[in-house]
């Protein structure tokens, strides 16, 4: 008698378990893979999940398990190290694994549908004894069939454009003359090729040693931190590892913490080789993102380079995996499935026994001590590959400046000279909008968020105020709507009314700005980054978009308009970010044969940190702040969890906090903070409440996670809370 075949489904729902479904009756247990899709009927919904277990019993009667809808992939969609990846991130971040499968997948596989690779048209010479001299009389006939007599795997319509421009009819012509012929191939896309020969790397002492260290251990799993200034080439060592790695026929993984940096980075592989190169970003869609799926899955996308999500890529033969900015927050996704991909990176290339490089001018503290502890191996980039100075830096006290929209008279007469002398300047704010706060000068009263609490930003070009976390908006007020006088003030800078204010004083001037507001729409950024590096602006404003990695190389001055909101921060990691926000910024400026200079304005200008900072580089900073963290038992030298509740009324998140912390038995080995509100308390018209967990020991800190959870979600008011529980957190909200 046949047994019964029982499958576990995980589903993405917020449960931390797999559900039991009965096969088909048809379908024995050699039928279905583990990693396919099933669809199945989930109370009154039907849901997708992914097949984690086949079992010939369950734990409830048969009678009580229903029948799956379908079983929809023949083949695995995750394969086995895919897999293993995933619920090794389920457990150590504590999701619910349903989720942590389905936030891996592209939309169109969450949905149950299938991606069918796009096919596109190639042309190929179809005689070669045929010279192009019998096409002598007809130029541009003669140019297209001797550009695909030197490619003789042939190239697609857009490949030949970029050679030659109309060349349609003439192509016609060719095909009619039956000496060019057109082939439908498939081609996950978007893929990009530079369409010319591979070039050799010239790397100088430093680069080379880096290459040369890790190239002689390409075959197996290591973790290289590369420390370099900005500017210092580490693009070339990354470029020079991942040719060896295609030439065996490996695939790479490069990941960026911002969707800017992903075109600037495939300039540069095109520029370089003609390996094949995917995009993948949250600025796709849908359909380009399950492309790009498919080709890092068949092998056809030899090098990948994509934000955080990229790291779950099905790649068919992965080679090696870097982390560029590896400081980066944009690297920890902050809702959902909460992970960071840098960590998540580690382990896969541990588990595939590839290398793994960590770039960086400013390496995180984590980073560091795992240097220091000798589970990283550091190398070093110590001076800038060009062979241009460090940009020369200096503070502008605005304790006895005239400040105008948040511009000195000190940075406004650098602008101007350095205008005069033909060069570009980047201003760095990192606050959006025209003005933070709305204020009447008669009463007080102050524009804020009737869903969180904080104020609202002005908008002048709008004439809104708009919440900057919950994204609720309204018409700005022409008078207080408590006193109703129309005297009415806009208190602080954002990037607009500097904006405003520099158009107003250098009004011949090119003047552009880069922020979330105004690179929304498809392929904006691209195209102010591309005008940029064309000289087409001569000054550009910018929030912490621009911080990280761009090489500008006209920009001779950089000023930091602000940088004291990061001083006193209750935040113990906003020091941290604040010097490495400074060294990375100060970093764009001088990058070509002109040495820069950097301005940065402050009211603290006796402040320790930026006097360490400037003095002595950001590595003696690093090092005096890791001697401050390990004397306060804060990570890196202890592990942090954050368990975070939300609901409509406070008293419900911190009596549930409470209760989580009351049923937990005390032990010398792991201790609490807490609860307490979140630094923002409510944000979207929900009370945020958080209780901090911390030990010194990572493993029984794991163990203790893997034991509490399920009790927490037996707790009375687990129901009436949104809870979540978030590993190594980053922000503290």
């Amino acid at each position: 008698m046949k047994s019964t075949l029982v499958l576990h489904i995980a589903l993405p729902v917020p449960l931390y378990q797999s559900f039991e479904y009965l096969a088909a009756a048809r379908q024995g247990v050699d039928d279905v893979n583990i990693g396919a899709r099933a669809r199945v009927p989930f109370g009154r919904r039907t849901l997708i999940g992914i097949v984690v277990e086949k079992t010939d019993s369950s734990r409830l009667p048969a009678s009580k398990l229903k029948p799956v809808h379908a079983i929809l992939d023949t083949q695995p969609v995750f394969n086995t190290h895919l897999m293993a990846l995933l619920f090794w991130a389920a457990r150590y971040y504590h999701q619910p694994p349903g989720e942590v499968f389905s936030a891996a997948l592209p939309k169109v596989l969450r949905t149950g549908k299938f991606i069918a690779p796009v096919t596109k048209t190639i042309y190929r010479v179809c005689n070669h004894e045929v010279s192009g001299e019998v096409l002598r009389r007809a130029p541009k006939q003669r140019l297209i069939f001797e550009l695909l007599l030197a490619n003789a795997d042939g190239l697609s319509g857009d490949e030949i454009t970029r050679r030659v421009p109309d060349w349609r009819p003439a192509a016609r012509a060719l095909l009619s003359k039956k000496l060019v012929v057109k082939v439908p191939q498939d081609a996950a896309q978007p893929i990009t090729t530079s369409g010319v020969a591979s070039k050799e790397f010239s790397l100088n002492q430093e680069q080379y040693h880096a290459y040369n260290q890790i190239h002689q251990n390409l075959h197996k799993f290591d973790v290289y931190l590369l420390a370099g200034v900005t500017g210092s080439g580490k693009t070339e060592v990354y470029l020079a590892l991942a040719k060896e790695v295609i030439v065996n026929r490996r695939q790479v993984l490069i990941l960026v913490p911002e969707i800017g940096l992903t075109l600037q980075l495939v300039q540069r592989i095109q520029s370089a080789s003609d390996a094949r190169v995917a995009v993948m970003h949250s600025n796709l869609s849908d359909a380009e993102r399950a492309q790009v799926w498919l080709a890092a899955n068949t092998g056809s996308a030899q090098i990948v380079v994509g934000t955080r999500s990229a790291v779950f890529l099905p790649f068919k033969n992965l080679g090696l995996i870097v982390v560029d900015e590896e400081h980066d927050l944009s690297l920890k996704q902050q809702e959902g499935f909460l992970y960071h991909a840098r960590d998540v990176a580690i382990y896969r290339a541990k588990q595939t026994s590839i290398p793994i490089i960590l770039g960086s001018a400013t390496p995180s503290f984590e980073s560091q001590y795992n240097v220091n502890t000798g589970r990283y191996q550091k190398l070093v980039l110590s001076k800038r590959a060009r062979r241009t100075k460090i940009p020369e830096v200096k503070l502008i006290d605005l304790r006895s400046k005239a400040v105008s929209d948040g511009l000195s008279n000190e940075l406004l007469q650098a602008i101007e000279g350095e205008l005069g002398q033909q060069q570009q300047v980047l201003l760095f704010l990192n606050r959006r909008g025209y003005a933070p706060t709305l204020l009447c000068r008669d009463c007080g009263w102050v524009a804020e968020c009737s869903r969180c609490d904080v104020r609202m930003t002005f908008h002048k070009q709008q004439n809104i105020i708009r919440c900057h976390h919950c994204c609720r908006q309204q018409q700005a007020p022409d008078q207080c709507p408590l006193c109703q006088h129309k005297n009415i003030l806009w208190l602080g800078e954002g990037t607009q009314r500097v904006e405003n204010k520099l158009r107003q004083v250098f009004p011949n001037t090119a003047i552009t700005r880069i922020d979330r507001d105004n690179t929304r729409k498809k392929n904006t950024l691209y195209t102010k980054l591309k005008d940029i590096h064309a000289g087409k602006y001569q000054i550009i404003i910018g929030t912490q978009m621009l911080s990280k990695g761009h090489d500008f190389p006209g920009v001779s001055l950089v000023g930091i308009l602000n940088v004291d909101h990061g001083l006193f921060s209750t935040d113990f990691r906003a020091t941290e970010r604040l010097a490495q926000l400074i060294v990375q910024v100060a970093g764009r400026a001088g990058r070509a044969t002109n040495t820069g200079k950097v301005l940065l304005q402050t009211y603290q200008p006796e402040h320790s940190l930026l006097n360490c900072l400037l003095a002595h580089g950001y590595e003696a900073f690093s090092r005096e702040a890791l001697k401050i963290r390990e004397s306060c038992s804060l990570p890196p030298y202890t592990f942090m969890t954050l368990i975070r509740a939300r609901a409509h009324r406070q008293e419900f998140t911190r009596r549930f906090l409470y209760d989580v912390k009351n049923f937990v038995e005390t032990s010398p080995q792991w201790k609490f903070l807490g609860p307490i509100p979140a630094m923002q308390e409510r944000k979207a018209g929900l009370y945020q409440s958080q209780l901090v967990v911390i030990s010194s020991n990572r493993k029984i800190l794991q163990q203790r996670l893997h034991d509490w959870i399920p009790a927490i979600q037996q707790l009375p008011l687990a129901k009436r809370v949104r809870w979540s529980v978030e590993v190594d957190p980053l922000e503290m909200e």
